[in-house]
């Protein structure tokens, strides 16, 4: 009985120590896509107060930093050159100050950002400037550079918290010719999806060894033919296609999605997408559990989260009200006037 009670309490004390050593690392990771200029909670085109904003997300995303520190990641999936008039003043009028859509991601402090179709449609005079002008690195694995036919920005970022290696790689839409002049995007191409991804998944499995992996899409998830030969919307192809996702971030189609699939190694990837103009955001919370530096569990459990219930950063609007001020100087500026009744129709 002696010898029972010894060997069941080295079992115990065995199980205790391994425990021990087991380390729980929780993560958030917050997408914003398809702000369309909307950094403000003003509608500068119907002047009136507007229901989303980058203004009421910081205020999301402050709150929820107070939990998790520096183990919330800020990601951005592109379309915010494009929209409210703020966009298009530092785009063309004032392109002497830093650009307003990169100070307000850098004010943040978002992680990655990723290039969105309607970026592209600005020129590259001017999503070059932002993108240089942003303090985190924006990326484009299927943006290729045909001088040299490297990609034309990072294709993918590495990022580690807490012993964990978290790997973000960024593609576009491929669509780009079917609606934009070549003017605007010349010396480049946009390869297809999922041979990109296919690409860069075993770079990333053989060079870095991640823990988790997210791709940043901007395309959504009917992957319609375009111009016979583009597949416009690829995402969820992707995810399902090319095992090694944990997550898949959606964009551009303007819809709300929210599910998880099983890719074709039957692993569950999560898909989210949170619309347009800041209105919510999609977050997801994972929770590793690592044992000697290994991860040997993962959940990942996925949210919209409405922007409704929370006011405009006021830190956000005084840092950026001179901004503001000079956008709302130039929509007002008297540009001519009618002396007689005209008709629409």
């Amino acid at each position: 009985m002696k010898r029972v009670s010894f060997f069941l309490g080295w079992i115990f004390l065995l199980i205790v120590a391994v425990s021990a050593q087991d380390k729980i690392v929780k993560l958030k990771i917050v997408e914003t896509s398809d702000i369309h200029g909307n950094y403000y909670p003003y509608d500068f085109i119907l002047r009136h107060e507007a229901g989303g904003s980058l203004a009421r997300i910081h205020a999301f995303v402050q709150k929820e930093r107070e939990v998790y520190k520096d183990n919330l990641l800020l990601l951005d999936n592109g379309d915010i050159l494009q929209g409210q008039p703020c966009a298009y003043y530092y785009n063309y009028i004032d392109t002497v100050s830093p650009h307003l859509a990169a100070e307000v991601l850098n004010y943040m402090q978002y992680n990655t950002g990723n290039m969105g179709n309607h970026d592209v449609e600005t020129g590259r005079a001017v999503f070059d400037r932002w993108a240089d002008d942003c303090k985190f690195p924006i990326l484009g694995a299927n943006i290729i550079d045909t001088a040299t036919g490297k990609t034309h920005f990072k294709p993918y970022e590495v990022l580690e918290r807490d012993g964990v290696k978290i790997v973000v790689l960024g593609m576009i839409t491929p669509a780009i010719p079917v609606w934009l002049s070549e003017n605007l995007w010349k010396g480049l191409r946009f390869d297809d999806m999922e041979e990109t991804a296919r690409k860069w998944m075993k770079i990333i499995r053989e060079k870095e060894k991640p823990d988790l992996v997210i791709g940043i899409f901007h395309a959504g998830q009917d992957a319609l033919l375009m111009g016979g030969k583009y597949r416009e919307n690829a995402s969820v192809e992707v995810a399902r296609n090319v095992p090694g996702f944990d997550i898949v971030l959606m964009g551009h189609d303007h819809a709300r999605e929210l599910k998880k699939i099983k890719n074709i190694a039957g692993d569950s990837v999560l898909i989210m997408d949170p619309a347009s103009k800041g209105i919510v955001v999609a977050n997801a919370d994972v929770t590793l559990k690592l044992r000697k530096g290994k991860v040997i569990e993962k959940h990942i459990d996925g949210a919209l989260t409405d922007m409704k219930d929370y006011a405009a950063s006021e830190d956000f609007m005084k840092h950026f009200a001179p901004q503001f001020n000079a956008v709302q100087d130039f929509v007002s500026k008297k540009i001519g006037s009618f002396t007689e009744t005209i008709s629409t129709r």
